[in-house]
C-alpha cells in the first residue's frame, strides 16, 4: 500500500484530527509522518495546501500540542 509522506507538522496535524492514522519515520533529525495514501486523503490534503478545508480551531490546535509533545518526548 502506498504512503503519503511529509515532514509538514500542520498538515500531520489537520490529517490527524480528521481521523487519519499515522506513523513516524526518523531520518537523521529529521521527523516524516507517513499516512496510508487514500483518495480521501489526497483530497484532504490539497484542500489544506490550497487553503479550501476546514475544521473544529481548538480540536486542530489539541492535534498539533498532541504531536509536539509525542515529538518532543520521543527526541
Amino acid at each position: 500500500m502506498n504512503k503519503y509522506k511529509t515532514s509538514d507538522l500542520y498538515l500531520s496535524a489537520f490529517l490527524k484530527f480528521k481521523g487519519f492514522k499515522y506513523e513516524i519515520e526518523k531520518l537523521g533529525k529529521k521527523i516524516v509522518f507517513l499516512f496510508e495514501e487514500t483518495p480521501e486523503l489526497l483530497k484532504l490534503v490539497n484542500d489544506y495546501l490550497t487553503e479550501n478545508a476546514s475544521c473544529d480551531p481548538l480540536g486542530y490546535t489539541n492535534s498539533i500540542k498532541n504531536l509536539k509533545n509525542f515529538l518532543y518526548n520521543n527526541r
